[in-house]
C-alpha cells in the first residue's frame, strides 16, 4: 500500500529586522511563517486554483506568479474565495511579535536564528497534524535570497537530537526549495500566509484587516477546540495576540 503523504508549502510574510527610528518601527512588527498542508492526492487540484484566480481578476501576465500583497482588496477577496472553494487543505501559522523580543539578543542579533526558530515551531505543528492523519510530509520552502537552507537543515537536525524535541520523528520524507514561479501551490501559500499577516500587521494608518482570516477560519488547524496552540501559534503572547484571539473566536 502506498504511503499517504501531505505536501506542505511554506512561505513567510513580514521581515526579520528590528529597525526602529524615533520610536517608529521601520521593520515589520510581525514576522510570520505559514504552511499550506495539502493531501498529495489533491495537490494538482489545489494548484489549479491559481489559474482560476487569474482568470477571475483578469491578471495580465498569466505566466507571472500571483503575489497576494500586490492585489487590491476586491481581488484579494476573490483569491480567498476561490481557495476556500477548493477545500482539502489545512493552514498552520506561526508568528512572532518582534517588539516583545527587542531585548532578546539571540533572536534579534544572530543571523537567521529567528527564521530557524519560528520554522521549528511550524514543523512541530505540521508533523502533529500529519501524525493525526497517519501521513508523512514532503516540505517545499519558498526560496529566499537571504536564507541559507543548509543552515536551516543543520539547525533542524540538531533540534531532532534533543529528547524534548516536539517535531514528530521520522515524519518528514523530504524537503526542497523552489521559487514561486516553479510552484503554483507556493503561490496559494503566499495568499494564505499574507491573509493572516494582514490581520496582525498594522498598515500605514494603524489598521489591520481581519476579513481574510475570518474567511479561512475553518481551515486553520484546531485540535480539541484549541486554535492558538496549533493552527495559529503566536508568541510572545502579547496584547496584540489576545485581541486577535478575541476577534477570531468571538
Amino acid at each position: 500500500m502506498a504511503e499517504k503523504v501531505f505536501n506542505v508549502y511554506i512561505d513567510e510574510a513580514g521581515d526579520e529586522g528590528f529597525k526602529v527610528v524615533a520610536n517608529k518601527w521601520l521593520s515589520s512588527r510581525w514576522f510570520v511563517i505559514g504552511a499550506l498542508v495539502v493531501p498529495a492526492e489533491f495537490d494538482r487540484e489545489m494548484a489549479s486554483v491559481i489559474n482560476k484566480i487569474k482568470d477571475r481578476i483578469k491578471y495580465r501576465n498569466k505566466l507571472k506568479p500571483l503575489h497576494f500583497c500586490k492585489l487590491n482588496h476586491k481581488k484579494k477577496k476573490v483569491a480567498i474565495q476561490e481557495i476556500k472553494e477548493k477545500g482539502h487543505f489545512r493552514l498552520i501559522i506561526t508568528g512572532v511579535y518582534k517588539p516583545d523580543l527587542i531585548k532578546d539578543g539571540v533572536l534579534k542579533n544572530e543571523k537567521q536564528f529567528l527564521y530557524n526558530y519560528i520554522t521549528r515551531y511550524l514543523l512541530e505543528r505540521v508533523t502533529w497534524l500529519a501524525d493525526e492523519y497517519k501521513r508523512k510530509v514532503r516540505l517545499t520552502f519558498e526560496n529566499r535570497s537571504n536564507t541559507s537552507f543548509d543552515q536551516l537543515d543543520n539547525y533542524i537536525q540538531q533540534v531532532l537530537k534533543d529528547p524534548k524535541c516536539q517535531i514528530r520523528k521520522d515524519m518528514i520524507l523530504s524537503w526542497r526549495v523552489l521559487n514561486k514561479s516553479q510552484s503554483k501551490n507556493l503561490q496559494v501559500a503566499d495568499s494564505l500566509v499574507s491573509s493572516v499577516y494582514a490581520a496582525l500587521e498594522p498598515d500605514d494608518y494603524g489598521n489591520i484587516e481581519t476579513s481574510y482570516i475570518m474567511e479561512l477560519k475553518e481551515f486553520l488547524y484546531i485540535r480539541k477546540g484549541n486554535l492558538f496552540s496549533y493552527g495559529l501559534k503566536l508568541f510572545p503572547y502579547s496584547g496584540d495576540s489576545r485581541i486577535l484571539q478575541e476577534r477570531i473566536l468571538g
